[in-house]
């Protein structure tokens, strides 16, 4: 049902031009409810199907899960190295989010120095030989909702700093939802049937904070936490071939 104080395009459609910061609940160190620890934050858990809230994880998938989550994997994130953070991770790092609209498309730019483009258009999707870190989106209106279908992932990106999965077989379903002026409720249905015996959905509601503006988390290579999550894996990979003499 309409949203009272929703403010809209000149062609109808919710204005969703602004500056986002989301309620992650954690996300970005575990998607399934969490406990803290010494070195990330708990979370709620943002699972919202299956009912048990839980991934529903091919077993390969569990025991690639909890290596990943071993201080010596940390190097192996995609995102220590600056790559972009891929989908749905993007809306829920612990940066901002810019939303830019036309007629035609819907733009996401992120302070982690990626963007995004939903194309409107109603064309078909890449061939399936292209591959990229963030997909190739396509949006669509379904009265005030905008839903976004992407495909044609590379296979390479995490779902967070704890490493849940996914693959190159990736299809993800975005629902962008006007659940006041200026909130929305995000859903993804996650479809991948290398890691999981099943689709999942995840919820989080995304704020617009007009006082704010799109900065820059710049991101370089070897700068910040980098070079120790290097020496943490080498240290492990030498205790490794020790203990195996």
């Amino acid at each position: 049902k309409p949203v009272p104080g929703l403010k809209r395009t000149p062609w109808g459609k919710p204005d969703l031009n602004g500056f986002y910061e989301a309620e992650n609940g954690g996300a970005n160190w575990g998607i399934e409810k969490h406990e803290g620890d010494d070195f990330t934050p708990g979370g709620r858990g943002v699972i919202i199907d299956p009912p048990d809230r839980l991934f529903p994880f091919r077993p390969w998938a569990r025991e690639e899960r909890v290596s990943r989550n071993l201080a010596e994997r940390g190097y192996d994130d995609p995102s220590a190295h600056c790559f972009p953070a891929g989908v749905p991770r993007s809306i829920y790092v612990p940066q901002g989010l810019q939303i830019t609209q036309t007629k035609d498309a819907v733009i996401f730019f992120y302070e982690r120095m990626a963007w995004r483009i939903i194309d409107l258009k109603n064309r078909p999707h890449l061939p399936d030989t292209v591959r990229l870190w963030q997909g190739d989106s396509i949006g669509k209106w379904e009265g005030d909702t905008l839903v976004v279908d992407t495909t044609n992932f590379n296979g390479r990106t995490w779902l967070n700093e704890a490493g849940d999965i996914v693959s190159h077989a990736l299809h993800v379903v975005e629902k962008y939802i006007p659940i006041g002026p200026n909130k929305l409720r995000y859903e993804a249905t996650i479809i991948d049937p290398v890691v999981y015996t099943r689709p999942w959905t995840m919820q989080i509601d995304v704020n617009r904070e007009p006082q704010f503006e799109l900065g820059e988390a710049a991101c370089r290579e070897e700068e910040h936490g980098l070079q120790h999550l290097k020496e943490i894996k080498k240290m492990a990979e030498a205790k490794k071939k020790a203990e195996q003499k």
